[in-house]
């Protein structure tokens, strides 16, 4: 990792001089970055693109004031890059990944002019529309051009991410120490650092397990070392279960499928059942402050957001008021969270985007997602296992009814990934060591 981090030394150089230009002048790194960008059609670094546009979801998500110049370049630069496939869209090769979404835009569209927020609710659908465009398209020309180079580079940026939050709990705790409690790395909170160690997590494992000759044993438990103790120290109960689930997938689908559905199935239906007797069975086990047992006897702020969205869809159940819709309701009850204790969002990706776009929009939406998730299928049965992770994350967090934070672009690649023949291409070198 090392050696490749000396190799591609420009790469993350750039990226570390745009954060310089942003922590001294949002204007300027609004001007600066997409301009930086914009020249990179003539120097081909499809690489940087990716990564750059992911680096910049991911310092949007921090809460450090000195970072939030990415909130407001990210969405500029994703119109760049955009812009650059379309111009020379005969060159990319074809791919049709937002085709599945075509009827879940069209309904987002029309929920627009129902939006009490309407240049917020167009503005989101666009961009979640950019995300599934651009991201599929540099995933399969990176592959084209050079596989190995662009595999280890999503690895190296994602470890990068979780080791500098590491070092930064020891160095500067205050800057990674979410609310003086739980650790959150370089990311907004505690919640978001489990969500991306688990998303990074299936990333790496699913990279590893056709193309392990990448990387070398110390590597791997390096990798793997940073990912578990992210999780760990930031205490995500949604990140922890998610990522124990995904691994018992991705054991059980390699052996044999019917068995890792049977299995699968069998454990979300006593789901449930874990869920009822959860103080219980983390009371017996000893880790009542781990698992911040407290939150849970008193029902957690969750369950108030749930009730709230779940009350609220009523008044707009088969057609709803357009992206960025919950958010807005979210802010005008603000007070009523507040006495009940419950701070951020509605946690549930579903409800978010059943207020968002109502039931029929939820229906296409779910239906863009698993044609993917089937395309993916057809080369390989492990992507279930992703499957099962995803659903679980994403009903006690809404980041998928999100486009562009760090972690529903990493499902995008990931699913990218597995829909490409060319990925499981490979040369049999054996292991590094």
């Amino acid at each position: 990792m090392i050696n490749y981090l000396i190799y591609e030394k420009k790469l993350f150089l750039t990226l570390l001089v745009w954060t310089i230009i942003g922590m001294a002048s949002s204007t300027a790194a609004l001007v600066i970055i997409p301009l930086h960008i914009f020249t990179f059609r003539q120097k081909q670094a499809h690489l940087l693109l990716l990564l750059g546009l992911w680096f910049l979801f991911l310092l949007s998500d921090s809460r450090q004031y000195f970072f939030g110049f990415a909130q407001t370049v990210k969405p500029v630069a994703m119109v760049v890059v955009a812009y650059l496939i379309w111009e020379e869209r005969a060159y990319w090769p074809k791919n049709h990944f937002y085709h599945s979404f075509i009827l879940f835009f069209v309904i987002a569209v029309y929920c627009v002019f129902n939006s009490p927020v309407q240049f917020t609710s167009l503005q989101k659908t666009f961009s979640y529309f950019l995300v599934l465009f651009v991201v599929p398209q540099l995933v399969d020309r990176l592959l084209l051009i050079n596989k190995e180079r662009f595999l280890r580079g999503l690895v190296t940026t994602g470890t990068l991410v979780l080791l500098i939050g590491l070092a930064l709990r020891f160095v500067l705790p205050g800057m990674v120490i979410f609310k003086g409690e739980r650790f959150s790395g370089l990311l907004g909170n505690p919640n978001g650092l489990g969500i991306f160690a688990f998303c990074f997590l299936m990333m790496y494992m699913l990279i590893h397990r056709f193309h392990r000759h990448y990387f070398t044993r110390a590597e791997h438990y390096i990798i793997l070392g940073a990912i578990g103790l992210s999780l760990i120290f930031a205490g995500s109960r949604g990140g922890i279960f998610s990522s124990f689930l995904f691994l018992a997938g991705f054991i059980l689908f390699q052996r044999n499928t019917l068995v890792g559905f049977v299995v699968m199935i069998a454990i979300f239906i006593s789901y449930q059942l874990v869920v009822n007797n959860a103080i219980e069975i983390i009371a017996s086990m000893g880790l009542e402050d781990y698992f911040r047992i407290d939150t849970l006897e008193k029902g957690s702020g969750r369950v108030v957001a749930f009730e709230f969205a779940w009350q609220h869809i009523q008044y707009n159940y088969w057609w709803g008021k357009g992206f960025g819709y919950t958010e807005h309701l979210m802010h005008q009850y603000a007070d009523y969270f507040l006495n009940k204790g419950h701070q951020g969002n509605v946690h549930n990706s579903y409800l978010t985007i059943w207020l968002d776009t109502g039931l029929v929009g939820l229906v296409a939406f779910v239906w863009g997602w698993l044609k993917n998730f089937y395309r993916a299928s057809l080369f390989t049965p492990v992507v279930w296992a992703v499957l099962f992770g995803i659903i679980l994350s994403t009903t006690v967090e809404s980041w998928l009814a999100a486009s562009m934070n760090p972690f529903t672009i990493q499902l995008v690649i990931i699913l990218s990934l597995l829909s490409n023949s060319a990925f499981y291409e490979r040369e049999e070198l054996g292991d590094r060591v």
